[in-house]
C-alpha cells in the first residue's frame, strides 16, 4: 500500500473516532499477503466496545456498530460515514446531555 493510502485511511479512522468519543490506534498493513502466521493482530477498524468500521475502498465502507445503537450498513463515501456518525452522536443516549439534577 502506498504512503498516501495509509495517510488517507489513518485520517479517515481518526475522523470516525471523534464523534464516537473513541480512541483508534491505526496499524498499517505491512505489505505481505496474509497467512495464518502473519495475520494475528486485531487490525484497523476496530473500536472496542462499539464495533467496527472497515475501509475497503473510498466507495465501499462497512459499518457494524453495537453502540450507541445497533447499526450494520455499507456506505459509498467517507462523507456519508461522517454524516451518519455525527447523526448517531446526536441521537445516541450515551452522548446526550441530561438536564441538571436529573439522572442521565
Amino acid at each position: 500500500m502506498k504512503p498516501e493510502q495509509h495517510a488517507l485511511e489513518e485520517s479517515f479512522y481518526r475522523e470516525c473516532a471523534r464523534p464516537l468519543d473513541a480512541v483508534h490506534a491505526y496499524e498499517p498493513w505491512i505489505g505481505r499477503w496474509p497467512n495464518r502466521c502473519n495475520n494475528r493482530r486485531s487490525g484497523t477498524g476496530r473500536f472496542p466496545g462499539l464495533g467496527t468500521i472497515r475501509f475497503y475502498a473510498p466507495d465501499h465502507i462497512h459499518i457494524s456498530l453495537r453502540q450507541p445503537i445497533a447499526l450494520n450498513r455499507i456506505c459509498r463515501s467517507c462523507e456519508e460515514v461522517c454524516d451518519l456518525l455525527r447523526h448517531l452522536r446526536l441521537k445516541g443516549g450515551k452522548h446526550e446531555k441530561s438536564p441538571a439534577g436529573q439522572p442521565g
